[in-house]
């Protein structure tokens, strides 16, 4: 039979005792910390588990950060379309050739000065910044990308959009793309391009919005362009009926894909709204799985450490009784 001496009552009895002291410990802490663990060794599983949600909030904060910016910019290019199409229908309203049967000279040149005010204004409203970058410039954002030049050429980033020879050149610069990762799953191709699906394209020419290059009778399809020209026959001394239909009839098409443009902004901007909406549900849950990983429920942890201050003040009396006689009395 194995002999127990006091020593080892004692010994036995004092690592019992520390473990309950190190219990009663971390329930203090818990109470007053609101957390379950202070240190990963506490608690690896749930150590391990926070850190990578501590990850995903950060990254769920610079996504949502960055959506908002877009839409903020979006909300520019948006602004600028909505310009553009209120000259636009106010052209195609007002200034119709039934507008200019039996005006003199006089009347026609101030409608004529009038389109070019409006040709003014639709190149200040392409011309709008956000901070410092021109919303409609393509990929070009530090330099104005529309100039009205005296003689009435309109350019877009220095190619003259009236020239059929620039067309090719034009219609590349109206296909740019300024990729932002919202959190779609950012991936590229063999070739090492963005895949479109997995990224939000934040780019708007606004060559692509009053349009470029000739139709096929050689009339512009750019509707400052338009503008221009048909203040130019206004200002005729004989009044060109058939000259005047015709650009308006084309003006009134290239206002018409303006309006498809302001189609295709508000569905990004839809897209952007229900992003936004995924990423804060996305933020909630990430919280709420933190929350049950680390934090520590105030009732759970005051009642975790009133028991632990129980066993402890029991131990305390289980060892008074325990070590209390010494070797002498149990000679006796």
């Amino acid at each position: 039979m194995m002999r127990i001496t006091t020593n080892m009552i004692r010994r036995n009895y004092q690592n019992n005792l520390n473990s309950t002291l190190s219990g009663l410990e971390q329930a203090r802490r818990q109470a007053e910390t609101g957390r379950r663990f202070s240190k990963s060794y506490e608690d690896p599983s749930a150590a391990a588990k926070a850190t990578i949600l501590e990850n995903r909030y950060a990254r769920n904060g610079d996504y949502r950060n960055a959506v908002e910016d877009t839409m903020k910019w979006q909300d520019t290019q948006e602004d600028v379309l909505m310009q553009l199409g209120k000259i636009a229908k106010e052209v195609n309203k007002n200034y119709g050739v039934e507008a200019f049967s039996g005006t003199n000279a006089s009347v026609r040149d101030t409608y004529a000065a009038t389109f070019r005010e409006m040709q003014k204004s639709m190149v200040y409203a392409l011309n709008t910044k956000y901070g410092d970058t021109f919303a409609m410039a393509g990929s070009d954002g530090q330099n104005a990308p529309f100039e009205l030049k005296e003689d009435g050429t309109v350019t877009y980033r220095g190619l003259d959009v009236n020239d059929p020879a620039n067309t090719d050149a034009l219609k590349a610069l109206a296909r740019e793309h300024s990729y932002i990762d919202l959190g779609f799953g950012l991936t590229f191709d063999g070739g090492g391009e963005i895949v479109s699906s997995s990224a939000f394209d934040a780019a708007f020419p606004g060559i692509k919005a009053v349009g470029f290059g000739q139709s096929d009778d050689g009339t512009s399809n750019n509707i400052i362009v338009l503008m221009g020209q048909m203040a130019d026959v206004l200002e005729a001394d004989n009044f060109d009926e058939a000259a005047y239909k015709k650009l308006w009839t084309q003006f009134d098409k290239g206002a018409g894909d303006l309006q498809n443009c302001l189609t295709e902004i508000g569905t990004k901007t839809s897209l952007l709204s229900s992003t936004k909406d995924r990423l804060e549900n996305e933020k909630l849950n990430i919280t709420t799985q933190f929350d049950s990983t680390v934090n520590i429920n105030e009732a759970e942890a005051l009642m975790n450490f009133s028991y632990a201050q129980y066993v402890y003040n029991v131990a305390l009396k289980i060892g008074t009784s325990l070590l209390s006689n010494s070797l002498l009395d149990f000679m006796k």
